[in-house]
């Protein structure tokens, strides 16, 4: 008997604790970021290590009903807060999957469906809203964070795909 209330204690724990938010479908588009697994291409490398402090191409999938944006966080696993290389917020409009250009650059090109915000924690750097991994080839780990939320930006669902390190 002890055992039973043992496992229902653990049923109630387990319910108790898991997310509301589903699970989103985050992939590279180009190849040359390899999925993550590696370095990150010297495409994706800030413009203070020679590289072109571009964004990866990524689809983003099973965005759920009631999803108003999709925020992306650009994070140094190795330092830094969560979106220290950019936070963006991107306008959907009802779609259960998009497509994102790349974006950022020598331009700091934002494509007119996403807004940047907060920009980066790298002050002596001329990249203003998303900075390139930028390490300086010490081997940190970079991902992106992605979160489709409703009006109230309740998390709905979350995804996170790896850049590689650098």
């Amino acid at each position: 008997m002890k055992a039973l209330g043992i496992f229902t204690a653990l049923g109630i724990f387990s319910t108790a604790t898991m997310s509301c938010a589903s699970d989103l479908i985050v992939i590279h588009t180009d190849i040359d970021w390899k999925d993550g697994n590696g370095k990150v291409p010297k495409k994706g490398i800030c413009l203070k290590y020679g590289g072109e402090s571009l964004s990866p191409p990524m689809q983003i999938s099973g965005i759920p009903d009631g999803a108003e944006t999709i925020r992306l966080l650009f994070t140094d696993d190795n330092y830094g807060r969560e979106g220290g290389h950019g936070d963006f917020t991107v306008k959907l409009n009802g779609q259960s999957s998009i497509e994102l250009p790349p974006f950022g650059g020598d331009t700091n090109y934002l494509p007119a469906n996403i807004i940047g915000g907060n920009g980066n924690h790298c002050y002596s750097c001329k990249e203003t809203d998303y900075l390139g991994p930028c390490s300086g080839g010490r081997n940190h780990t970079y991902r992106v964070i992605v979160h489709a939320t409703n009006a109230e930006e309740v998390i709905l669902a979350t995804g996170t795909v790896l850049l590689g390190q650098f």
